[in-house]
């Protein structure tokens, strides 16, 4: 399977959005990708969709009704997408995804999604260990999602250090260059 050359990036509501810039030019850069960015309603309230316009070369979706050329925009952005990143994870939006709603753009799109999907969980260490959330990121696996976390022998998600804060953009990179280069 070749890197993906059109990535769909979904931003969801955690603090850490605002540190995006970085992720976005590391994966634009390693990847050489056309990249569209989806947003949930949270991840609006803590960044502007119009700061993020100037830093890719697609379009910035923030609800089901808008289309920016696609007509089914949830159903046809899995079309164009050779993968989906979703960063920040919130631990709401993966609970949404983990119990199969369709609420907003991300949540929809993830649902339609048959490409390789990709989640880096960003919340409260305490958030992160709670066995709901825990549950929640096992359902994402077991429905074969990726998340990072690389899931450990022992099935203790604590094992990572950081809990569910983000990894740096060279980690991630390496997370989904890893899944890349198996296929």
């Amino acid at each position: 399977m070749s890197e993906p050359k059109h990535l769909l990036l979904g931003l969801t509501g955690s603090i850490n959005i605002v540190n995006v810039y970085p992720y976005m030019a590391a994966l634009q850069n390693r990847f050489g990708c056309r990249m569209h960015i989806m947003m949930t309603p949270a991840a609006r309230s803590f960044i502007p969709e119009s700061t993020l316009i100037h830093s890719i070369d697609g379009d910035v979706f923030v609800d089901l009704s808008e289309k920016s050329g696609f007509k089914m925009p949830h159903v046809e952005l899995t079309h164009w997408a050779d993968a989906i990143v979703v960063l920040p994870a919130s631990a709401h939006s993966i609970a949404r995804v983990a119990h199969g709603f369709a609420e907003d753009i991300v949540s929809a799109t993830l649902l339609a999604a048959e490409c390789p999907v990709f989640f880096f969980p960003s919340m409260y260490i305490g958030m992160w260990r709670k066995k709901s959330v825990q549950r929640n990121v096992t359902q994402l696996r077991e429905d074969g999602y990726h998340v990072f976390p690389p899931q450990s022998t022992n099935r203790e998600f604590s094992e990572h250090p950081a809990g569910g804060s983000l990894p740096s953009p060279l980690e991630v990179v390496e997370f989904i260059e890893k899944y890349y280069n198996k296929y």
